[in-house]
């Protein structure tokens, strides 16, 4: 199924990254970490997407020279008051008649076997989510924009899928979440994804 790929991004240099590993490792250590992901997430990106939308907040920012230089990547400045505000900008931006995939470069070992079920589940939902274990999500996919998307979660809250899937519900809208797959932001989170990678080679 062709789709169109988002990846939402903060620039690095501008707005802070990987901050709960920057604060064990240091920030140019996180930064490192950050721009591994991001090329990670860009390829799995690809396997859906041939040049996906780098969707990349303060707009103002060099997205292409400081975010790397993906050359099958698309760059598109987003503006937003936060991270909620910023992808329902860059859905609607983005869309262009295809089904969409948000992803935050935060699962970079993210199986697409995973992706293929949520855009599976649209036949009968409205919008269908990987779950990242911890409150949030790895994924989100949606047959076309939703407006008032930032309305129903906020980054970071500690139950951002739990209460966008009850906004959703309120609207009367229909949802499903895939089997799980857990996100970077901890130095566990780290290790457990370095320990997944040699287990792959191994």
């Amino acid at each position: 199924m062709t789709c169109t790929v988002v990846i939402l991004v903060k620039v690095p240099g501008h707005l802070p990254v990987k901050t709960r590993l920057a604060a064990t490792m240091g920030e140019d250590a996180a930064r490192a970490v950050f721009a591994e992901m991001l090329e990670h997430s860009v390829q799995l990106a690809r396997q859906f997407d041939s040049r996906p939308t780098l969707a990349f907040s303060p707009p103002e920012a060099d997205g292409a020279r400081l975010l790397g230089p993906f050359a099958e990547a698309r760059y598109l400045p987003v503006p937003g008051a936060d991270g909620a505000a910023c992808l329902e900008a860059a859905l609607q931006l983005a869309y262009v008649g295809r089904p969409l995939i948000a992803l935050g470069g935060d699962a970079p070992d993210l199986p697409g076997e995973h992706l293929l079920a949520a855009l599976e589940a649209l036949d009968h939902a409205d919008a269908a989510f990987v779950p990242s274990g911890d409150g949030g999500f790895s994924a989100m996919v949606l047959a076309k924009p939703l407006p008032g998307l930032a309305a129903g979660f906020r980054f970071g809250a500690g139950d951002a899928l739990g209460s966008l899937l009850a906004y959703f519900q309120s609207l009367g809208l229909r949802t499903h979440c895939t089997e799980p797959w857990p996100d970077v932001d901890t130095p566990a989170d780290l290790a457990a994804w370095r320990a997944r990678a040699v287990a792959r080679l191994g």
